[in-house]
């Protein structure tokens, strides 16, 4: 693993994000009609959960600057969750735990380069190969 040190991703959280994910809608603004300063979404990356493994686009390369959506869809049959973890292994944001057929996302965006991870750390999933890394160019 890379041992580059870059500075922080930014996580994204807003009750506006939040309604737009569950409802479909796919732009939200304030209460007098003025944008919010939640950044736009460059790319959403979908990543399927199910035992011991992440499937789809985990393993991807990023540019710094770009706003990433994660959805995760646990597609096994144990509970799962996303973590997102810088490469000295800090948490930047994580999903709830997710049962059988539940989705989940996060999003971020990426400040600094360098190597990133998604992991689950449900039980013994991690220890079994539950993870996948991708980069983030600068």
């Amino acid at each position: 693993m890379a041992t580059a040190k870059f500075g922080r991703a930014r996580r994204v959280v807003s009750a506006c994000g939040l309604a737009a994910a569950v409802i479909g809608i796919t732009a939200c603004g304030s209460a007098d009609g003025a944008d919010t300063d939640t950044p736009e979404v460059t790319r959403t990356i979908e990543i399927i959960a199910t035992e011991y493994v992440f499937t789809g686009d985990p393993e991807t390369t990023i540019a710094t600057g770009d706003t990433v959506r994660f959805v995760v869809r646990n597609e096994g049959g144990l509970v799962h969750e996303l973590q997102l973890l810088d490469t000295d292994a800090r948490l930047i944001d994580r999903t709830e735990r997710l049962d059988p057929g539940e989705v989940g996302e996060i999003t971020v965006t990426f400040d600094s380069p360098g190597v990133y991870q998604v992991i689950c750390d449900v039980d013994d999933h991690l220890s079994r190969g539950q993870q996948a890394s991708f980069s983030v160019d600068g």
